[in-house]
Order: structure tokens, then sequence, then C-alpha cells
């Protein structure tokens, strides 16, 4: 039903401002703040000839702007304007306004400052503090320095250790041989054999010397590899960077780092070090499959994920006092030696001897730190590069941003111990090697799972058997070790840890976790008065950031990859919670270097084409994109490739629809247990999926063809939705019932407008009788439903529906995988697993139980109740939406979300039969109040409050 609400309180400015302060906040006398340049305060490395400036105006409504850019603080401060003056420029925006100055050379650097002028003042504000960006090495020209790899790469000598770790790396029973009987175990001794043709990690060093009678002022180092890297100058990690650079199509484009190192270095003699690993440009067995590409020879091709042999670049520059400048590059001087990684991969994990350890290996040679060069390997000089083209990796690193304890230990059989850390999450351990106290030659082996039995037996079974590896670390004693010990090129999916080799009950804290991933900054907060539906967004959150590896993972332990619909299915929560703007560019460069059109995966080689329901994402993401960060620049970016992937679906359509695709994957089963064909939805067929996301892609096709000014474009696009709606509604549309045939279906009809507006209350009528009546108050939605059910209840008057949805009581709810299945983060199929028939937890299923892609719901606790929403015609949140949901079970809801603008604020609590609702519009924006049952009104920055009775 839905509820009258009547506004019986004028909107007022909260009393807690002073009058003064409530002058100052109107006028806005205060500087900009907030400097951004291509969403980064300070790069180090931009290719952008024409980069972004974004700031926070501090003026409650901005009439105008004026940008300088010089060469130098000093001839800023002096005003000897020499790159660019911008003038007073009369405009609202300051997101993403481009440079318009001289054309900058590489590496140099570049300092500016923002002035505004409030609407109705004479006078601007003063001068923004100053901020810097510097140009990268953009063309290839620029680099002096040359890609290095391993003259002639070293296998480790076969042991006991060594053979345990790899026996447990291919899911092998350490307790089997070569001659094992069963056929189903031939696939995984065979890939033993490959683990032991798989070299070491690689250590790279070379000294150099600066100019020691001259000061040295400034050392910027740019470096990257194909794989994964440490560097170190004289000992010292450059940076916390982890699993780095980020995966892309690495014959296509490799990202780069640029630092700052001037602290890092010493006068006279230095060094400079690498750390090389394989990460994702040579994982050699992971998916890898024989091939027999001419049936009538026995002659075989193995198809794998690797790129080559891993390899690195790097260029230091040093700027002396005198102006001066020296440089120091990766070339045929470097040494290299085998790293005490005797064995390593993103899938297997990794084997680490101690004893291989070179002491002081990336310090300079002295006295005290002798290194034995006879031991260190000449390095091979590539004359070739790997890669077509060097970027910055502009998006935020991988870092470790969160510590785990375990909560429980388990000793399911004499000397296993199992590790409970109560969430899974998705990172890697460090191990406490003191007291653990192990002797020399001693090895301690680690196996992750995301399931254990109730007795602690851990279960890899949900990694599935496609990787053909399973996650396994070893570490091996030696008598000068470590206090402590962490994996260095791989990372883990597990909320179980099991310890192996030592004799006896560890303590609890000998050993913890690390949450890993992309340090995207937080951008959203939610939080309310029901702990079940806080529960449900922090579930949320863990799986996505979990997933969050420089691409939008599917899952950490099976396939690891960007899958595209994965992508798009939790878009929403990704935009809400964090700041996704550099990532989601260099995501969308993923599509533009893919070797398919329509991708099913980007990046990397485990991909095909021809998968429009999923491939859709880049549509979408990039349209997203634009709202919520308003950068028009990304859509003319992507259009040529976005043309590509519409011209391959339309040419696909089977009269007006597309008929091929995944469907709404994973939706839930009638009841748990039951079995199906992988994910294949039960109720929303791929025709319906395929047709609903490609009629929304030609729509936003349409409305961003309008932006790029290409009016024959808009019409073709415009025509193409027009065309697919009609048909979608003639073939599914159910007059009798309202109904598309399931919710998924009702939901996407809805929100992609493809349903006649005469029909969209009935339509939504039957979607809520649905839910309430057929499914007794549950969703039916797969991973391609999540986002759009929600918003088709509540905007219709069935905020309650939506809300309840979270709170029902048994399968498939929330409360049911909380308390039944013992989730903590979203499970893949959480249906194929019936705890009835399994109370001691001894069959796991062997599907994903860490899967993003069925969180698109979070979104809804922004959009709906929140009221928090982008609003197409006025994109990055300068003018947006705030429309939110009071459902009556709820006492209270607090919800934030931090823009390019500054941070909005929907506070709401009940009061009795009223509801108090409070929110915040930023500074230079303003917000589209909607109320149901009243118009709409616009409110300019400032704090707010208003009552509400019902």
């Amino acid at each position: 039903m839905i509820r009258n609400i009547y506004i019986y309180m004028l909107i007022v400015i909260l009393s807690a401002c002073s009058s003064s302060e409530l002058q100052k906040f109107v006028t806005g006398t205060d500087a900009p703040n907030n400097l951004l340049v291509e969403g980064n305060p300070t790069p180090l490395n931009v290719h952008n000839s024409k980069p972004r400036f974004s700031w926070h105006a501090n003026v409650k409504q901005q009439f105008a702007y004026q940008i300088q850019v010089a060469s130098s603080v000093e001839l800023l401060n002096d005003q000897e304007i020499d790159l660019w003056d911008s003038g007073k420029v009369n405009s609202e925006v300051s997101l993403n306004i481009p440079y318009q100055g001289k054309v900058l050379a590489a590496n140099q650097k570049a300092v500016w400052q923002v002035r505004v002028w409030a609407v109705g003042a004479e006078q601007p504000t003063s001068w923004s503090a100053t901020g810097t960006w510097e140009m990268g090495l953009v063309n290839k020209t620029d680099w002096q320095a040359k890609w290095l790899q391993v003259k002639d790469r070293v296998v480790a000598q076969e042991t006991e250790q060594t053979m345990d770790w790899m026996l447990n790396a291919a899911g092998v029973h350490p307790n089997i041989t070569e001659k094992f009987p069963k056929a189903k175990h031939k696939t995984q001794l065979g890939v033993v054999e490959q683990l032991k043709q798989q070299p070491t990690a690689s250590l790279f060093r070379h000294e150099f010397s600066t100019k020691a009678e001259n000061q040295l002022v400034r050392a910027k180092l740019h470096s990257t590899a194909a794989g994964y890297y440490e560097i170190y100058i004289n000992g010292k990690r450059v940076d916390d960077r982890l699993m780095d650079p980020g995966q892309t199509d690495y014959d296509k484009r490799i990202l780069y780092n640029t630092d700052i190192v001037t602290d890092l270095l010493a006068s006279g003699q230095n060094t400079i070090a690498v750390h090389l690993g394989s990460g994702w440009y040579d994982e050699n067995i992971a998916f890898s499959r024989w091939n027999n590409p001419d049936k009538k020879s026995t002659k075989q091709t193995k198809k794998t994920l690797s790129y080559g042999q891993p390899k690195f670049i790097a260029q230091l520059e040093l700027v002396y006092q005198d102006g001066s400048t020296q440089l120091v590059t990766s070339n045929q001087d470097w040494l290299s030696h085998p790293s005490p990684i005797l064995k390593e991969g993103l899938f297997s994990g990794e084997l680490y001897d101690a004893n291989q350890v070179v002491k002081g290996w990336n310090l300079n040679s002295s006295a005290t730190n002798k290194i034995n060069v006879s031991a260190w390997q000449p390095v091979e000089v590539l004359e070739e590069w790997p890669t077509k083209v060097l970027e910055p990796q502009l998006l935020p690193a991988i870092k470790a941003v969160k510590e785990l304890k375990p909560v429980k230990l388990y000793q399911p059989r004499k000397n296993v111990w199992v590790f409970d850390f109560g969430q899974n999450f998705t990172g890697v351990p460090t191990v406490n090697l003191k007291k653990l106290g192990l002797k020399p030659g001693q090895a301690i082996h680690l196996r992750y799972g995301e399931w254990a039995d109730v007795y602690g037996n851990l279960s890899q079974k949900s990694g599935g058997g496609a990787p053909l590896l399973k996650q396994a670390d070893t570490y091996i004693a030696s008598s000068d070790d470590s206090d402590e010990w962490t994996p260095t090129f791989t990372w883990h999916g597990f909320q179980y840890l099991e310890l192996t080799g030592i004799d006896f009950e560890p303590a609890l804290d000998v050993v913890k976790g690390h949450l890993v991933r992309s340090s995207v900054e937080i951008a959203g907060q939610f939080k309310s008065s029901n702990q079940l539906v806080n529960r449900v967004h922090d579930m949320a959150l863990w799986s996505y950031e979990g997933n969050l590896m420089a691409v939008p993972m599917d899952c950490p332990i099976r396939e690891r990859a960007g899958w595209t619909g994965d992508a798009h299915a939790a878009l929403i929560t990704g935009n809400y919670n964090y700041n996704m703007q550099n990532f989601w560019e260099k995501y969308l460069g993923d599509f533009q270097t893919a070797t398919y059109v329509a991708p099913a995966i980007v990046p990397g080689k485990r991909t095909h084409g021809g998968n429009y329901d999923w491939a859709v994402a880049e549509v979408i993401i990039a349209w997203e994109h634009y709202r919520h960060h308003g950068d028009i620049q990304v859509l003319a970016d992507q259009y040529s490739s976005m043309l590509k992937f519409m011209r391959s679906a339309e040419s696909k359509l089977d009269n007006s629809l597309l008929r091929m695709g995944y469907g709404d994957w994973c939706d839930p089963v009638l009841k748990p247990g039951m079995t199906r064909k992988r994910c294949n939805p039960e109720y929303t067929t791929p025709t319906i999926t395929s047709s609903a996301f490609l009629a929304h892609g030609a729509d936003l096709m349409a409305k961003i063809s309008g932006l790029l000014n290409k009016p024959e474009k808009v019409e073709h696009f415009s025509k193409l939705y027009q065309r697919i709606s009609e048909q979608f509604n003639k073939e599914f549309y159910d007059a009798e019932t309202g109904h598309y045939g399931s919710q998924t279906a009702d939901a996407l009809a809805l929100r992609f407008g493809i349903a006649p507006e005469d029909k969209r209350q009935s339509v939504a009528d039957a979607l809520n009788k649905d839910v309430v009546e057929k499914w007794n108050g549950h969703g039916s939605i797969g991973a391609l439903g999540q986002t759009y059910v929600y918003l088709a209840l509540s905007d219709y008057g069935y905020g309650d529906t939506a809300y309840r949805i979270f709170t029902a009581e048994g399968y498939p709810g929330y409360k049911f995988q909380f308390e039944t299945l013992k989730a903590t983060t979203l499970w893949e199929r959480k249906g194929v697993y019936d705890p009835e028939l399994d109370p001691e937890r001894k069959n796991p299923h062997g599907r994903s139980l860490n899967h993003p892609f069925h969180s698109g719901y979070d979104g809804w606790f922004y959009e709906g109740i929140g009221g928090i929403r982008p609003l197409g015609d006025n994109p990055g949140y300068q003018h947006f939406q705030l429309k939110p949901v009071f459902p009556v079970d709820l006492d209270w809801a607090e919800v934030s979300y931090k823009t390019g603008y500054g941070k909005i604020e929907s506070n709401w609590k009940r009061d009795g039969k009223s509801v108090k609702w409070q929110f915040t519009v930023p500074n230079n924006t303003s917000a589209k109040v909607t109320l149901p049952g009243k118009e709409t009104q616009v409110y300019l920055a400032g704090e707010y409050s208003i009552l509400i009775e019902e």
C-alpha cells in the first residue's frame, strides 16, 4: 500500500550554525580546496595532453572560475603565468575542466591554482593552495631504459619439502605416488610434473654512484614489470604496492609507476634492486589445456594464460642543485640471481626457502655486506618491448588495507591445525616464525579454503577443478629466520587456514590475515537500526572488496577473472561505496584492447566473444561513470569501442530480439539441495536479459551520441531501442497478469523504460505480488536482477516490500544465509547446499563462496533508503536527486556519499508517527527533493531538517 506522507514543518537550516557562520556559508569566502588532476592529488606520470582539473568550490553557488598554471611555484606566486591562464570563465562546473595551455614535455612539472566567484559576489575568493602534476614518459622514445629478464632461469632442486608443496598446489593428497592408479588423478599428477619445471622468482640488482660533490635535490623513478614486481633502493621498498602492476592485456599495454625516491638515496654509492615474479604475465598452468589442431596427427599444442617470461624496466632520473642531471636505467650492467621463492603463481601459491635468502641482496656491497658477485649472472637485455605501449597506472594500487585475526583454532587430525578467521576474505597471511620456533630445514605448509566442516577439516572444493591448482604456501626454515613471513606474489581467498609441519598446538595469534585489494577510497557509508540489514550491507562490501584486484573479479579462488557481466551486475555497489573513477577508466581501457567483440572477460587471455548480456557492461559502465563523475571525455574515448559492440549485437538480432547469452545467472532454485546445470537461470531466459540489456544499451548510446553531438547516431539508437522494446512487450508482456514472467524481467522492463508508460504501475503491482505471494517475501533474482528489483518496487510504492526482502525468514533469504549457511560473503549458488541433509558440513558444494555479482542490491541502501541518486542530465552530482524511502519496519538510517563536489548526507529517524529527515547538500550543488505525494522542490547547498508525519 502506498502511504501518504505530509510535510508539516518548513525546511530550515540547522540551528547549530551561528549567524556569522551562516553568512560565510552562503557567500563563500573560503578558497577552493581538494584540488585534483586526473582524479589524483599530485599525479607524477600524466599522459593526457589535456589533463582534467577538479576542486571543491567552497561557495554555495559557483558562478565563475579562473585557473592559472605555471612551470614553477615562484612563477605562479609572481603572477608570471607561462603555461595557461584561463581568465574568468563563467561556469558553475568544478569537475573535469580540461587544461587548455601550452603542450607539456615529458617529465615536465606544472603548478596550478584556482579561484572562484560565488553567485552575486563581485570579488573572487582567494587563490587556492597550489596543486601540481607532472607529465610522464609519454612516448616510447622517452624511455632510455631497457627491458631486462633472466638469461638462464633456474629450476629449484626437488626435495621432500618441495614435493609436499607441489602435491598441495596440485590438489593431490601428499601420500600418493606417481603410480596412483585412478584415472581421475592423471590431470593432477600432470600438474605436478608442470610444477616441477616451474622456475624460481628472480632478484636483480645494480650499483651506481651519485655525484658526491653535488647535492641531490630530486630523484624520480619510473618502473614496471611484465609480471609482478617489488623495487628497492638501498634496501628499502619504494612503495607498499602489492601484486603490481595491475593486470592488462600485456601485449597491448602495461601500466607503469612513477615515484619520488629522493629520500631513499645516499650521497655516493647506491643500489637499486628488483624482485620479480610471474603474476598474470606468466601464469603457465592454471586453465592450461592441450589442444590438437590437426585431428589427423598426434601433434598437440598447449594453450595457457602466459605471455612469456617475466621482465621489468626501470628508469631513475636524478636532478642536482646545480641543475645537472643523471640517468640510471635498467641495462646490461644489472645482475640477476634466483629468489628464495622457489616456485610461485597466482593460483598455486608460493614455495619459499629461507635457506636460499641472499643476505643484503638489495644493499650496497661493502665490508659488512659482501655480495658474492660470482654467484650473480648477467641479465638478458631485450631489444624489443613486450608490449605496444606503457601507460601510467593512475588507478589506486593493490595494497593490504585491513588486518584480520583468527577467532578459533581447530585440530581435525593429528598435527593438523586449522585457523578460522570468522570472515571469508581475499588476501595473504603473515606467519609469526619466532613463535613457531622452527628448526633449520623444517617446513610448514599452509592450505587455504572457504569451507571447513564442524570439526575443522578444510575443503578447497569451492575453488573448482578448472584452474587445475589449489591454494598452498610452504615456508622452509633456516638457521637465521626472520621474525615473520608473508607470501609475496600471490593472494588467496579464504576463511580457513590449515597449518601443518609442527607437532604442537600453536597459539591463536601465530598467524594473522591481511585483506588485500585495490586501494580505492571509501566513498559511501550506510548504517541502520536493523543489525540484520547492516550485516547484509557488510556482506556486500566484504564480497566486493575481496574481488577488487585492478580488475573487478568474479571470485578470488577459482577464476579470478574480470567477467564483464559480473562487473555491471555489481557496478552500483562499487559506485556508491568507493571512489571508482580511475578504476573504471582503467577497466574501460581493457575493453578497448580486448581481442574479441562483446568479450565475456577483460583483460587477459582467458576470454571469448559474443556474450552480449555480459559485455553490455562497457556501455553501462561508461554511462554510469559519466553520471557519477561527470567526465564526458571518457564517453568520447570509449565511443568507437562501444559502437563496435552495438554493431555486433545488432547484427545478431532475431526478429528484433537477442536470443543468446547467459541470462539471470545463478537465480535461486525453489528449495535448497535441488540440482541444476551450472548456474543457468531458472526463471529469466537469456532472450529476456540479452534483449532488455541491449535495449538499455541502445537507449544509453542514444543519450551518449547526443552528448557527443552525433545526431544521426541518436536517431539510429533511438529507433533500435524502440524496436527492441516493442518486440519485447509483444513476446513477454502478459496483459492479463501485468507480468513479464519473472521478477527480473519485470524489473528490467520498468527500470529500462521498456514497459509502456500506462502499464508500468500494473507491472510493479505484479512484481510486488510475485515477491509477496509466490516467493513469500523473497527475491527470485539472479545476478542481473539484483541492481534493478528494489528500485522497481520502491519507485512504484512498494518500498516496504523491497525492504522486507532483506529481512525475510527462511530460504533463500539473507538471514538464512547468515544463520543456516554461516555465510560471510555472497555465495555463487546458495541453493545448491542443504544444511539439513549435512549438519556436519562434510559435503561442500563446488561453487564459489565469494561472488560479488549478487551484491547489486546494495545500491538500494543508497538510492532507496538514503534516496541519493545522480541525474543523467546533470552528471557528477552537481545537481542530484534526494528521494528517500522510509520503510515502516526500519527505525532509522544514516547514509552518506562523497562526490566530486563534497559529501551528501541523508539521515532519518522515526519518532512515533513522524519521521525526522536531515540532509546535507554540499557546496556548489543543488538537490531535487522528492517525497511521495509532493511536488519536487530544489534546494541549494545547506543543512536541512524536515519533519514528516505519516
